[in-house]
């Protein structure tokens, strides 16, 4: 089981990864790959995603009853997530995601070590696994696939 500083380093990571993407121009940002998702699409997706969970950790943060769970709707999210991110300039967009990123990372560390190990109820998941699962694992598939991409 890792701890919130290791999870925090680990989706730390993916900030780091997209600060890189800066120096990409636009054309390769919003170039399809394999005829689907632009690097810009990528990052908006998990973006959305970013911001989604900033909700979540500041109800964990009060108390609040938290439900951990994959979205009902996740095509229809992901779509709304892409959709938003076309409306920006892509540099743009890399810094907007490296700052939700960071913002998720900050309200991480306000959580204590027993809330992020404790299983929710009526979830499969404690914290510490659903961020590795849907945050962390899900990141580095992404960042693999842009990458490839690249080289």
């Amino acid at each position: 089981m890792a701890t919130i500083a290791e999870v925090s380093a680990n989706l730390g990571k993916w900030s780091a990864f997209v600060s890189g993407l800066l120096s990409c121009n636009e054309d390769v940002l919003c170039e399809p790959i394999a005829g689907k998702w632009s690097i810009r699409d990528i990052v908006s997706h998990i973006m959305g995603w970013d911001q989604n969970f900033l909700n979540t950790l500041e109800q964990i943060i009060n108390n609040e009853d938290v439900l951990l769970e994959e979205h009902h709707d996740v095509q229809a999210f992901n779509e709304a997530s892409v959709a938003f991110g076309r409306k920006m300039n892509p540099h743009d967009l890399l810094r907007e995601a490296i700052s939700r990123r960071e913002q998720l990372i900050c309200k991480l560390n306000r959580i204590s070590e027993a809330a992020f190990t404790r299983q929710f109820p009526n979830s499969p998941y404690t914290l510490e696994s659903f961020l590795q699962t849907m945050f962390v694992d899900h990141d580095r598939h992404h960042e693999e696939q842009i990458r490839k991409f690249l080289s």
